[in-house]
């Protein structure tokens, strides 16, 4: 049985006349942890990004090949970019609350893309705990989420984004502006999170990839070099170039 839940066939990216992604083919396995690693530059945010469409937003972006979600091209002409990124949500490099309540940072997006909610307060409970935050703001739920320190406001973004009733999360460097014990609390809480859901997530930390993901995929200037088991790409790679960036020879 087929347990990839993305699959990506021969996918080229353009921004206007620049190739950021050439012919990649991947898939992404159901309920794992994947790890995207090379140089700035490489590609590895873009391939985030055109995972939920986000590239969409960006003048002169040309996608060619085929991103199947669940078996369908998310790329198709009958295809909702809002419902796609409600199902594959997004958690960003900097944390980026709303200028919101708590409360009102994962009620929000439910409210607006009308997603069929019993009981709110539940919801936002529930999204919290799942987020390891809930007993943090509990009783601050009214109260602004500008004042939540860093590591605070990014499990907040990631309890919203859980809110929206993702299949997969994408994450891109979500712990690169956090101090070590965030980073810590950020990384036990995607392997907890990795029983309900899919996560990609861009790395530019080695030794993240290594503890938190099933899979590690090596970008190269738009080229996939490696993809395979984290535990195999970091103890013995198939390709020298994967070796020398581990390693840190180059990069």
């Amino acid at each position: 049985m087929d347990s990839s839940i993305i699959r990506l066939n021969k996918v080229n990216f353009y921004y206007g006349e620049c190739r950021a992604l050439t012919d990649i083919s991947m898939q992404f396995v159901k309920n794992k942890v994947t790890a995207l690693i090379g140089p700035s530059g490489c590609g590895k945010s873009t391939l985030l990004r055109l995972l939920n469409r986000m590239n969409d937003l960006i003048d002169g972006t040309c996608v060619e090949g085929e991103i199947l979600f669940e078996n369908k091209n998310i790329y198709s002409s009958d295809v909702d970019p809002v419902e796609i990124r409600r199902k594959i949500g997004m958690v960003f490099q900097k944390p980026n609350p709303f200028p919101k309540t708590i409360y009102n940072n994962i009620s929000y997006g439910p409210k607006l893309t009308g997603i069929a909610v019993d009981d709110m307060n539940v919801l936002v409970e529930q999204s919290l705990r799942q987020a390891v935050l809930w007993d943090e703001v509990k009783d601050i739920l009214n109260k602004s989420a500008m004042n939540l320190s860093g590591g605070q406001q990014q499990r907040l973004c990631i309890a919203r984004a859980l809110a929206m009733k993702p299949d997969v999360l994408l994450m891109d460097e979500p712990t690169s502006a956090l101090d070590p014990i965030s980073t810590a609390k950020i990384e036990e809480l995607i392997e907890e999170l990795k029983k309900d859901y899919t996560i990609i997530i861009v790395t530019h930390n080695m030794q993240q990839a290594a503890r938190i993901s099933d899979e590690t995929a090596f970008f190269y200037l738009g080229n996939l070099i490696e993809y395979n088991r984290t535990e195999k790409i970091f103890t013995n790679p198939d390709v020298k170039q994967t070796e020398d960036y581990i390693t840190g020879r180059f990069g």
